[in-house]
């Protein structure tokens, strides 16, 4: 599982985790996501709109948002869906969930302009 680096917005709830170095060739929005992903498909950075509210629901302890200190993710591709394997920790508690979304295979209509 690789570690991501990962930056807070306080004031829009939003968390930006990203892996150093690398660049986005596409990003697809489902829900409170933005994914992006590099030219052979990989997952190279994920912001999450409202993430306390969205934590709350998926995980079973409370990781206190504004203290993370440690995010890993990793994606398992099998057949029509992708598992994001999300792992935080603020220290005190940590936590590994899965999240779900859909593989998508067509390019982005963005990337042609």
């Amino acid at each position: 599982m690789k570690k991501f680096n990962f930056s807070y917005d306080a004031d829009n709830d939003d968390l930006f985790v990203y892996l150093e170095g690398k660049k986005s060739s596409g990003a697809i929005e489902l829900g409170n996501f933005i994914l992006d992903f590099d030219k052979e498909g990989n997952l190279v950075a994920m912001q999450v709109l409202n993430v306390s509210e969205f934590l709350a629901k998926i995980l079973t302890k409370m990781v206190e948002i504004s203290k993370l200190k440690e995010v890993r993710m990793n994606i398992v591709n099998f057949r029509n869906m992708d598992a994001i394997k999300f792992y935080v920790s603020d220290g005190n508690n940590s936590e590994m969930t899965n999240i779900l979304i859909p593989h998508i295979k067509e390019k982005s209509p963005v990337l042609e302009y």
